[in-house]
């Protein structure tokens, strides 16, 4: 009987799941519920426990921060080990590393949250910025509103007299309407809006367009009016219906988009057309609560026609299993693997 493959897959998901358990457990916002399940996961299958020991003697080994598992926590998760067992786990050197590494443990948590459950503290700078799901709309400058989209920092750019007025987009996405209100003649005849995203920047007088940061990945795309893009490498024009993509190397050809499909997410949509699955999860983790993780490379290429409602993206799980045949499994956390 062929099994290997199965049984390697089956490892892979008890991993997955003790990991989960473990960051849980140690967030400090577990809950007696949350160590009562815990402890009945550990105990339902000789392999959950033993997944958790190999896990923690791993971390434990690598002295990273996820060694400061709390011992209270553990010893709720394993409290059908004997009397013993316990005893040899609490040991005189190891209370003091614990010690010792809280303020490390606690740093690397702040900047490198796992699995990117809660917002690190580079997400928390910015004048403006939004949580995950969240959405804003601000007005930076006379004629001018910006729409901040999920998980998104700007800055405003303060200068003396006569500096330019603009945004600097540190990360996430935004659409910028100006010379649409009450400053249209002055943007018109005046000093263009501009917005600063990683190497390059936009300016517009009289426009509508969308701008999404990614790391040093930029994509601007013009719904409305004409913009001007400015990369060290090259300088262009945008009119309705076109987008470029820049970084550091370079800018890539323009291309023509729909501007409806691009804005969506200010409908409350999210539109995919003949996008690989992968990134359709990628998407949606930025406006979910918890983490969507792609198990399946294979099933990950698989290309997506379709459009979720931000406000009920459970949904588009449900759609997932359904057409591409996706096995979810759903975990503490609101952690759901698609495999």
């Amino acid at each position: 009987m062929l099994t290997g493959k199965a049984d390697t897959d089956a490892d892979e998901a008890i991993e997955e799941q003790a990991e989960t358990w473990l960051l849980r457990m140690r967030s400090g916002s577990a809950t007696r519920a949350d160590a009562d399940a815990f402890q009945h996961w550990c105990a339902r299958d000789p392999r959950h426990a033993r997944a958790v020991d190999e896990l923690r003697r791993v971390w434990d080994t690598l002295g990273t921060a996820t060694s400061t598992l709390d011992d209270s926590a553990w010893a709720m998760g394993r409290a059908w080990g004997s009397r013993a067992e316990r005893s040899r786990r609490v040991r005189p050197g190891r209370r003091a590393f614990v010690a010792g590494g809280g303020a490390v443990a606690a740093a690397w948590l702040a900047f490198a949250p796992p699995l990117q459950l809660w917002p690190s503290l580079t997400d928390l700078t910015g004048d403006f910025r939004t949580g995950r799901g969240q959405q804003q709309q601000l007005a930076v400058a006379d004629g001018v509103v910006v729409h901040l989209n999920t998980q998104s920092r700007i800055d405003v750019l303060r200068g003396g007299h006569g500096a330019e007025q603009g945004i600097d987009l540190l990360a996430g996405e935004a659409e910028i309407v100006t010379g649409m209100a009450s400053g249209a003649q002055a943007h018109a005849t005046g000093s263009p809006f501009v917005v600063v995203a990683a190497s390059g920047r936009v300016r517009a007088r009289m426009a509508r367009f969308n701008i999404r940061r990614t790391g040093s990945q930029v994509c601007v795309t013009c719904v409305d009016g004409q913009v001007r893009v400015e990369h060290p490498s090259q300088r262009l024009s945008l009119s309705a219906g076109q987008q470029v993509i820049y970084d550091g190397r370079g800018v890539r050809p323009v291309s023509r988009v729909n501007p409806a499909d691009v804005t969506a997410w200010r409908r409350g949509l999210l539109v995919f057309n003949d996008v690989p699955l992968a990134e359709v999860v990628n998407e949606i983790n930025r406006y979910r609560a918890g983490k969507l993780i792609l198990r399946n490379p294979q099933l990950g290429e698989s290309r997506v026609h379709a459009q979720f409602s931000i406000r009920r993206l459970d949904d588009a799980i449900l759609t997932i299993r359904d057409l591409y045949g996706a096995h979810v499994t759903e975990l503490p956390g609101n952690i759901v693997l698609l495999s």
